[in-house]
């Protein structure tokens, strides 16, 4: 008997065992899930935020080498705020020969020379580069001597050096719409081995152009001539010329031969001809608004008020002109003296005198460009090149004082634009 109670207490314990097992598992099967720490990759993460672009408000460019092997580099700034800059961040002109820049609707074009005749547009990147957008290649002429802008989808440049026109073209998609031959103009003097086609600007649906000839690096005569174009018709309408002044040359930068006034007077720069033994002085003459000929009731000789001849005119927002005056008339393309020979003058362009040189500013090389620009209503900027260095100076309108604003050491300066 003791032998079977024995057994049953063991079958008790192995019964209660089991038991404990059996409930260990059943709380094993109940006990919450481990959760993994390691996240999990988003299946569609949010792009990274794309940076502002660049706000570019200034072009820029600059020529360096000798010529003929120069080399022209292209570049914007958001600000003016530096005392050096260099060529280290500009885009290099993919041709030789130093060419100057202008703006329209906040991109850059520049034509260097030599054949083809080209025109580059430049445009700025989000990251502020300036990179080639478009260009206009015109084959049989040699350069693009001037541009006019009328609007976003008309332009027009006259190119030169062989084939003789006046290009039409649209300065946003850089496609060539019409052109209008330049033969009458041409003609006019068989004995002219070169005409130049200089400043333009638009009037009442008619377009004023400077004209040069010259026979042999000589004016053919002492007068004046603009042509009027007429843009409807698209033909040469008449050939204006005025012995008062001559060799009606442009100016030492881009569009500086011919401004128009707020009343809509035109004023068209003559560089004279005494340099080459002529009889005309250097002076100013006017076509009135809403008249298609010189006005015989003004003129100014900018040769008698200023002492000597001046090259181009430049007018600013506010009505203050200046002029550049040579020093050495005999050194008037500086190549005999090796020393610059412009100084920046300001006349009264309606009273027709002189105000007297900008104060502060160095004599610098009319050849190697003289560019004036409006920057606000307080100052304005004026480059200078001399043997020493290539500058931009800022004049202060409020007090007539000149300082040096910045340097380049990349070259000389061809462009200074305010990209509006």
């Amino acid at each position: 008997m003791k032998k079977v109670l024995l057994k049953n207490w063991q079958l008790l314990l192995i019964l209660v065992f089991t038991g404990i097992v059996s409930v260990s598992c059943s709380s094993d099967d109940n006990a919450p899930p481990v959760v993994n720490s390691t996240p999990m990759p988003d299946p569609t993460p949010e792009p990274e935020p794309e940076p502002d672009p660049v706000a570019i408000n200034f072009g820029f460019s600059t020529v360096s080498g000798a010529f003929p092997n120069q080399t022209t580099y292209v570049q914007g700034f958001t600000d003016l705020d530096f005392t050096t800059i260099g060529n280290e961040n500009a885009a290099e002109l993919a041709a030789n020969g130093g060419a100057g820049t202008v703006s329209y609707n906040k991109a850059l074009y520049a034509s260097p020379f030599g054949a083809p005749a080209t025109l580059v547009k430049y445009v700025f990147d989000n990251d502020g580069n300036a990179v080639e957008d478009e260009r206009i290649v015109v084959p049989g002429a040699n350069v693009f001597s001037t541009l006019y802008f009328e609007s976003e989808t008309v332009a027009y440049g006259t190119v030169a050096g062989g084939i003789s026109k006046l290009i039409v073209f649209d300065p946003t998609s850089m496609r060539i719409t019409g052109e209008i031959p330049l033969n009458s103009i041409t003609s006019r003097f068989p004995e002219a081995t070169r005409t130049y086609y200089l400043d333009m600007m638009e009037r009442d649906d008619k377009l004023f152009m400077e004209v040069h000839y010259e026979n042999n690096f000589v004016p053919v005569n002492d007068s004046a001539y603009v042509a009027v174009i007429d843009l409807n018709s698209k033909t040469v309408e008449n050939i204006l010329s005025d012995p008062r002044t001559g060799m009606v040359f442009g100016g030492q930068s881009s569009n500086a031969g011919m401004v128009k006034a707020e009343n809509g007077d035109i004023y068209v720069q003559g560089l004279g001809t005494t340099s080459n033994g002529g009889a005309s002085p250097s002076g100013l003459l006017r076509i009135a608004n809403g008249e298609t000929d010189f006005d015989a009731d003004y003129f100014m000789d900018m040769e008698a008020v200023t002492g000597n001849i001046c090259w181009g005119v430049y007018l600013m927002p506010d009505g203050r002109t200046f002029t550049a005056k040579v020093e050495d008339e005999n050194d008037l393309f500086e190549f005999q003296t090796g020393e610059p020979q412009f100084t920046y003058y300001e006349i009264d362009l309606l009273n027709g005198t002189s105000l007297g040189a900008v104060p502060g500013l160095p004599t610098t090389y009319g050849s190697r460009r003289m560019i004036i620009i409006p920057n606000g209503d307080t100052e304005l900027l004026f480059t200078t090149a001399t043997n020493d260095e290539n500058a931009v100076y800022s004049f202060d309108l409020s007090n007539n004082t000149s300082s040096k604003k910045f340097t380049s050491t990349g070259g000389f300066i061809t462009g200074l634009e305010k990209l509006d």
